[in-house]
């Protein structure tokens, strides 16, 4: 696995990227125990700046205060290194932003359910004396034990760093406060106006103040009049109380959790469903054999068949230019688009079986792997699998397996091997590149989520 930056930090072993920010970049590590942790390694330029050390201790010392009930917990972090650092829990959901691009914004039960659960964790970090100040659906991971809010306290480490040195933005437009914005103090409040932001986007898809120019966005913040959608009664007048313009009209984390507790009466199957990282198919379910529940994929034949339709009019084309130009005496244009027809009909006849093979169906679910290809099903349970890793070129991806030998011969795979492993799904291969790099995400989001340490997070 490629990644950026050193391969030891601290007592910790780079395994990967998982991604980057306004503090630095983030890496998957393992402590020497094995656990796996979020690490993140600030960047150079902040490293260099006085101030921004002393600020980085100071917040990391009050984050240790929450506890990881309702956060990602601190594991350790060195605010005296060349390079300060900070690690944290892994927790293997996707965030809200990829969960409602996957899958499409929440349903009524499931927004109030993540509300709460947000509300629930404010309560614990404004109790520590700690304002998040950078709330937003990027911030804050699905678990199947609630929502955890992570990376608080970064945006008031980074305050008063030269910003047009670093190229660095603080907050998201968006759901940033308007004090945060026209400068005005910073309390708990102001976590409260960004909730109400993040819980526009889980019903909508969308933010209270829509998109465009940075300077236009602040603008809107401050001024303009946030758009809220149709949303159940009780989350509609939380996210109204929450949008208030002022810091001393909007409710507090107790009174928001008030405002929703009667509602939110979710069993552990709804509470599971909710975080799910990918769209939840229903079962087709045979009289004999039934089919297993979990995140569904499945190849994908349009643009094959795009393409062949395409190259049966080009061939149909170029062996009527070619007899046309026989007969009016061009034999050199003839044979110029004859030459040109037999070269379409070959690269048809490649294409051609593409539109007869059967589709590859794989289910990723808590307990494991199972697969349909060529009328054969099976399946494997993730006690099987050593390891996962998505491989190939971007318009051939495949998902490789490896597996235990003895039970390598239970899931259908492609007779070519990959260093070992087992090609056992063809991602959206035949499918437009759009399609591709969604199934490409909703797949790495569901083994993140389902086998979070087997999968090698490469593509």
């Amino acid at each position: 696995m490629e990644h950026e930056g050193p391969a030891v930090v601290g007592p910790f072993v780079v395994q990967g990227r998982l991604g980057s920010g306004a503090m630095g970049t983030v890496h998957l590590a393992r402590s020497p125990g094995g656990r796996l942790v979020a690490l993140k390694v600030v960047r150079p330029e902040l490293a260099d700046d006085p101030g921004f050390r002393a600020r980085f201790a100071r917040e990391v010392a009050a984050v240790r205060r929450v506890g990881g009930a309702y956060t990602a917990a601190v594991v350790d972090a060195d605010p005296d290194a060349e390079r300060p650092w900070l690690a944290t829990e892994y927790l293997p959901g996707p965030t809200l932003q990829q969960a409602v691009d996957a899958q499409g914004p929440l349903q009524p039960d499931r927004l109030r359910y993540v509300a709460a659960g947000l509300a629930e964790a404010l309560v614990a970090i404004h109790r520590a004396g700690v304002v998040h100040r950078d709330l937003k659906p990027s911030n804050i991971l699905l678990t199947d034990n609630g929502p955890r809010v992570i990376d608080f306290g970064i945006a008031r480490a980074l305050e008063d760093v030269n910003l047009t040195a670093t190229g660095i933005v603080v907050g998201t437009p968006g759901y940033l406060s308007p004090e945060q914005i026209t400068g005005e103090p910073i309390g708990p409040a102001s976590d409260l106006f960004s909730l109400g932001g993040v819980l526009v986007f889980a019903a909508s898809g969308q933010g209270p103040f829509g998109r465009g120019p940075l300077s236009v966005m602040m603008a809107r913040v401050v001024q303009g009049q946030a758009q809220i959608p149709p949303l159940p009664e009780e989350v509609a007048a939380v996210v109204r109380g929450c949008l208030e313009r002022r810091p001393e009209h909007r409710p507090t984390p107790q009174q928001v959790l008030g405002m929703l507790s009667p509602a939110v009466q979710l069993p552990t199957a709804t509470i599971m469903q909710t975080v799910a990282p990918t769209r939840l198919l229903p079962a087709e379910r045979p009289p004999t054999e039934p089919q297993p529940v979990g995140s569904t994929f499945r190849t994908s034949r349009t643009w094959s068949v795009l393409m062949t339709l395409w190259l049966l009019a080009f061939t149909s084309t170029t062996g009527y230019l070619s007899s046309y130009a026989a007969e009016v005496g061009f034999h050199g244009q003839a044979l110029f688009w004859w030459l040109l027809s037999l070269i379409g009909l070959a690269v048809l006849a490649f294409r051609v079986p593409f539109l007869f093979a059967r589709t590859v169906r794989l289910v990723v679910n808590a307990d494991g792997l199972t697969a349909t290809r060529s009328g054969r099903t099976g399946s494997v349970p993730w006690s099987a699998v050593s390891r996962i890793r998505l491989v190939g070129r971007p318009r051939r991806v495949w998902l490789v397996v490896w597996l235990d030998p003895a039970r390598a011969a239970e899931l259908p795979a492609s007779p070519h091997r990959f260093h070992g492993g087992h090609r056992v799904f063809p991602v959206a291969h035949g499918a437009t590149s759009r399609r591709r790099l969604r199934q490409i995400g909703e797949l790495r989001a569901a083994l993140n989520w389902y086998a979070g340490r087997l999968f090698d997070v490469n593509y």
